[in-house]
């Protein structure tokens, strides 16, 4: 999560807080539970993950599954964060047990009476962090052999300088919807990884071994 979220105070339920300025209401869901079912069409909200793990998911016509997002605490998606047109059928699903934070985008861009720091702080550090993500994807998409997408993935989503077992966010079916890759052919580059000595894997808990940014 980022640290200018942190600041922004929107994790607080102290007083002058962004989320007393902002009078988001929150909701929990249970995992697999659809959050929204269609977000081209729910257009009027920004949802921010206070905890747990959420799931931007696409169908495309012909019936192929992606997930174009992992949202993490901290992380928005829906209204002023995500395309309107130009997807087939994508919905926000959660990935773990979760509470989600709804705040009105009018709100959100109108800011509050008292036109504190903190809501331009908070507002940016939204915008900014989705624009990263969807670099990061595409970056990680852009990678030409499974076993780059797998390491730039993990470079994302856990801390490689820590030896210890680390969770993905994910499941590793999950994982490989994200890469947009067969996931039996992941599944033999991860055994790969881990019969080089580079990491062990048991399911998606991963503990590195070496550096995996290492040419």
């Amino acid at each position: 999560m980022s640290e200018t979220l942190i600041e922004s105070g929107f994790f607080t339920d102290k007083e002058g807080s962004t989320a007393d300025c902002l009078y988001p209401h929150t909701h929990k869901y249970s995992k697999g539970e659809m959050i929204l079912r269609d977000l081209g069409d729910t257009f009027s909200e920004t949802a921010i993950v206070t905890e747990g793990t959420v799931l931007i998911v696409n169908i495309s016509s012909d019936g192929q599954k992606s997930i174009l997002d992992i949202c993490r605490k901290g992380d928005a998606f829906g209204c002023g964060v995500f395309p309107k047109i130009g997807l087939d059928a994508c919905c926000a699903i959660a990935g773990s047990a979760c509470t989600i934070s709804f705040i009105s985008y009018d709100k959100l861009l109108e800011g509050c009476n008292k036109k504190c720091d903190k809501h331009g702080i908070f507002v940016d550090c939204i915008i900014g962090g989705a624009a990263r993500r969807y670099a990061v994807h595409i970056d990680i998409l852009s990678r030409r052999t499974i076993r780059e997408k797998l390491i730039s993935a993990f470079c994302f989503f856990l801390d490689t300088q820590i030896c210890t077992q680390q969770k993905l966010p994910v499941s590793l079916s999950e994982l490989a919807d994200y890469l947009c890759c067969d996931r039996s052919a992941m599944m033999r580059e991860i055994k790969r990884l881990n019969d080089d000595g580079v990491l062990s894997s048991q399911g998606s808990r991963i503990t590195f071994h070496c550096d995996i940014t290492a040419p």
